[in-house]
């Protein structure tokens, strides 16, 4: 089936489009979520991709192992996915993995250990760079050891070789390895065309913008999974228009409920909420390639600036906590012993003036040698609750003085922006890697190959990173990690907004659904519809 740009079948589009009740649990189906946002690639290691994008990748591809979302109280576990059986060598260097052998690509070819090693080669090309290539650092060299074992071998024990070696989709060799790797940061819709998938679902139709449609693998090595026939993904950008559809029963499945709306929620016929903390935290990067964020003073007063009580209750109610570290507070490894700065507009000043922000001229505004304190704050446009979030601490810094100017721009104008560090501040958010590596954004070296948009660089950061690493045990590099929060926390490289207490709205006829810290989609192939007895 074709994959270039197309329109949907209509009759596709009316099976997608059907009214709740229509189907029965023992017959495939399918279903429509509303996102706000589309796929960027079906391709994970070129481009700038989304959480959502990762999301539809997972759906497509599958990885060696599959993590549990069970870090609240511990150090994640892995399930096998592709994985038989594993097994690590005596000085825990090399891990030795058996795959099934019962897993085609969607072509009839089967999958193999070579394109595990070849993915390795892909993922820590330097023409390829990936985002994440960071994760395979300590893995010296992958070897395919015939069809179906394959030997990771490692340059030091440390507590997240599994995490490590299971971060990133397992691609095809025969398929994709026919591109060198110089050309794939050019040729994103060449995947497309060229696209086979192992996972539980394979990609119709994509119309950019506007839909992306899944439908079942018949290849998929769990015969009787996927439970649904396809899966429609609408892009509907406004968060209202999304809402509004859930409830009139046109779409079936809607991430990220806003607080305002989920009374009405609870209250609907059509569809319920489903609740949970999410590894996730938003918050303010300030750029300190550039003055006056470089200065740790002004970083720390602007958060001691924002009323974060005020604003979580405005916007949340009881659907969102203050945020503190990048280590969320419903992982394993937060210390519990760092409190959020208090709101204290009277210490803010005192640190500005220390850094010689004055009000010389009377206007309302603090000045350095004739500069205005002005800045812009920007955030993507198509999020409500990050604009509102803008305005209410634009409001909040002008009682100190601080001229915090809103500037909403398209989510990709955005991203693209803060890659190149052509900003000023930037409300954003992350969802954690359950690693706890925060090399990512805190890591000097992440400043031009990774995602330290704000330019942040302190040297015991660096050796703490770098030392967490080389402990053998999670367990033994949790006091490493208090120490990392406890400076990032001092330092303010970013000021921590909220973490959502996440809700997502899901069809009354829709079952299964298991949404979690880990994605809405973890378990996708197990939803399926109910009938209402027709």
């Amino acid at each position: 089936m074709t994959r270039k740009h197309a329109f949907i079948p209509l009759a596709l589009v009316i099976l997608a489009c059907s009214a709740p009740g229509r189907h029965s649990s023992s017959s495939r189906s399918s279903i429509v979520v509303g996102t706000a946002v589309d796929m960027t690639g079906v391709n994970q290691l070129v481009g700038s991709h989304t959480r959502f994008s990762q999301d539809v990748i997972d759906l497509l591809f599958l990885r060696l192992f599959l993590e549990q979302p069970d870090f609240a109280d511990h150090p994640p576990t892995f399930l096998p996915q592709l994985v038989k059986d594993h097994s690590w060598s005596d000085d825990n260097l090399s891990l030795r993995i058996e795959l099934r052998d019962d897993v085609l690509w969607s072509d009839g070819v089967p999958l193999t250990a070579e394109d595990v090693a070849w993915t390795f080669k892909a993922q820590t090309d330097p023409d390829v760079a990936w985002g994440y290539s960071h994760s395979k650092r300590a893995v010296n060299r992958v070897e395919a050891r015939g069809p179906q074992t394959v030997v990771f071998h490692f340059t030091s024990v440390y507590p997240s070789r599994l995490a490590d070696i299971n971060e990133g989709v397992v691609l095809p060799k025969h398929a994709w390895g026919r591109l060198p790797f110089d050309r794939w940061r050019g040729n994103a819709d060449w995947f497309r065309r060229h696209l086979v998938v192992n996972g539980p679902y394979d990609l119709a139709t994509w119309e950019p913008h506007h839909e992306i449609v899944l439908e079942r693998n018949p290849r998929y090595f769990r015969r009787q999974r996927p439970k649904l026939d396809h899966v429609v993904f609408r892009v509907i950008p406004h968060s209202a228009h999304r809402f509004r559809q859930l409830l009139s029963g046109e779409i079936d499945f809607v991430e990220q409920i806003r607080a305002a709306d989920q009374g009405r929620l609870e209250a609907s016929n059509n569809a319920r909420p489903i609740s949970y903390w999410h590894r996730q935290y938003t918050h303010i990067v300030w750029n300190a390639c550039q003055e006056p964020f470089s200065d740790p003073r002004v970083r720390l007063a602007l958060t001691l600036g924002i009323d974060r009580h005020h604003l979580v209750e405005s916007l949340f109610g009881n659907a969102a906590r203050i945020g503190i570290t990048p280590v969320p507070q419903s992982v394993w490894a937060f210390d519990t012993e760092i409190l959020p700065w208090p709101h204290s507009p009277a210490r803010a000043r005192r640190l500005l003036a220390d850094a010689g922000w004055v009000d010389s001229d009377d206007d309302g505004v603090l000045d350095k040698q004739g500069r205005p304190l002005s800045f812009e704050l920007s955030t993507n446009s198509d999020n409500q609750v990050r604009l509102d979030a803008a305005m209410m601490i634009q409001s909040q810094l002008a009682e100190i003085g601080v001229d915090a100017r809103v500037l909403g721009l398209e989510f990709n104008t955005l991203v693209d922006r803060n890659i190149e560090h052509d900003f000023d501040a930037t409300i954003g958010a992350w969802g954690i890697d359950t690693t706890l590596d925060l090399r990512y954004a805190f890591h000097s070296s992440s400043r031009d190959s990774g995602y330290n948009y704000g330019c942040f660089s302190d040297p015991e950061v660096d050796r703490l990173i770098g030392e967490i690493r080389r402990q053998p045990t999670f367990e033994l590099a949790r006091p490493l990690l208090h120490d990392l929060q406890r400076i990032i926390h001092e330092q303010q490289p970013y000021t921590f907004l909220w973490e959502p207490r996440r809700t997502d709205g899901a069809a009354i006829r829709l079952r299964g659904l298991a949404p979690n810290l880990l994605s809405a989609y973890y378990n996708l192939e197990e939803w399926w519809v109910e009938s209402e007895g027709i």
